[in-house]
Formats: structure tokens, sequence, C-alpha cells
């Protein structure tokens, strides 16, 4: 299993892509905390004080977040989807015994780097903030600690998704497309439908929508903020579709015919 990981790890660094699409959330977690910062500052006097830092910091470390969860979801269909389109997973199942062993390893260097992203990405955001906001106060470091350690959770998660999408098609190109669309605009407009029809109280459970519940649920909110879905629960969920993609993706990869 050693050899297998080291393999995957050095088949991962020696293409482009690993570092590629980790840049877009690495530049959002980068400038988005600056920018937002003197904009919230000019509302300070309205609505109180502290509120700049708390809300460049909400702002920031989530737009960062909300790419980190769609980059490592990319990353993941490149990583999977990319052996299909090459063909390189059939040398890689002839050399090695059994199929179980390659996707488990596949899996697993996935969530490292979806771990990565995350951490980077993070990393890069808090301390944008503190350099220019000033520091958090003891409850908003606490806070915010509690969504950057789910933050890192929801990136493993949404990386395994995507390879399990990319295993289950088989298609880098169509699963890259299916979650471009998917995550800006095809759950919204799915939510939406389901609401049209009565069935809005399922829309919450969607991938996405669940995603952001696990997140702010660790929040303290008002009294009068009522979450759909809340801890455990939310967390829950976004696991079993998790679970969902990566078990259809491994089987339908066991019983592929690649003659």
């Amino acid at each position: 299993m050693t050899a297998l990981l080291t393999a995957e790890f050095r088949k991962v660094l020696s293409l482009r892509y690993w570092w590629i699409l980790g840049i877009a959330p690495l530049l959002v977690g980068l400038f988005c905390g600056a920018l937002t910062l003197p904009v919230m500052r000019q509302l300070e006097d309205v609505v109180g004080e502290d509120f700049a830092e708390a809300a460049a910091a909400a702002v920031g470390i989530s737009l960062a977040l909300a790419l980190v969860f769609l980059f490592a979801a990319l990353f993941g269909v490149v990583n999977t989807g990319s052996e299909f389109q090459h063909r390189t997973v059939v040398t890689t199942f002839l050399t090695t015994r059994g199929r179980d062993r390659v996707l488990a390893t596949k899996l697993a260097v996935v969530a490292i780097f979806g771990l990565a992203y995350c951490l980077v990405a993070e990393a890069i955001s808090a301390l944008t903030i503190l350099l220019f906001g000033g520091g958090f106060s003891g409850a908003d470091f606490g806070t915010v600690g509690a969504v950057l350690g789910t933050g890192l959770l929801c990136a493993v998660l949404w990386a395994l998704i995507g390879a399990g999408l990319g295993l289950l098609t088989g298609s880098m190109t169509g699963s890259v497309l299916a979650i471009c669309a998917w995550i800006p605009f095809g759950e919204l407009i799915v939510s939406l439908v389901l609401h049209g029809i009565g069935l809005g109280a399922i829309a919450q459970y969607l991938p996405g929508q669940v995603t952001w519940y696990t997140l702010f649920s660790v929040v303290e909110m008002p009294d009068d903020v009522e979450m759909a879905v809340r801890w455990p629960v939310a967390p829950l969920v976004l696991i079993l579709w998790t679970v969902l993609f990566c078990g259809l993706g491994w089987w339908r990869t066991r019983n592929r015919d690649f003659v």
C-alpha cells in the first residue's frame, strides 16, 4: 500500500493541475479580507464597534472556502477522470493486485490534497485578516477557529465527491462540467423547482446547501435565527452524499470493462 501511495503522489506531482487548481482559492484568501475590510469599516459607526473585523473575516473566509470546495472537487474529478481519458488506469490495474487497492489509494490521495488546499487557503485568509484587521477578540477567534476546522472537513468531503463522480462517469470533461454547473447554478435551479412543487424541505439537504449548514451550524447564531439543518445532522448528510458518490464510483470502476 505504501508503494501505491508513493506512486500516486508522484503521478499527481508530475502534472501541473494540482497546483493550478490551488491558485484561485489561494488568491481569494490572500486578497478578500484586505479588500473587504475598508468597506466594512465605513459601516462600523452605523452597526457597532468591532463589526468591520468580524464582517471582513466572515466574507473573506467564506469566499475562500467556497472556492476551496469547488476546486477540491475539481481536483478529485481531474485526478480520477484523467486516468480514464488517457487510459492509464488500465496499466495501473494490470500492475496491481486488485482494483480495490488502487481505488482506495486514489481516494486517500485526493482527500489529502483537498485537506492541503483548505489548510493553505485558510492560513493565508486568516493571516490577511490578522494583518489588516488587527486580530480577533477571544469570542471571534473561537468562532473563526470552529468554522476553519469545519471547513477542513468539508474540503475533504468535496474532494472525495469529485473523485467519486469522476470514477462513476469515467469522463473528466463531463464531470468537470457537471461540477462547474451544479455548484453555482444547478443546485439553485433544483432548489427553486423543489420549492415550487412543495418539496422545499428536500432542497435543504442538497450537497451545496448542507455544506453551508455544516459550516454555519458551528457559529452561535442570534436567538431569532433558526437554521433548517443543524449539527450533527448537517455534516452527517454531507458525509452520506460523499459515501454515495464514492460508493457508486467504486462499484462502477470495479465492474467496468476496459477491453
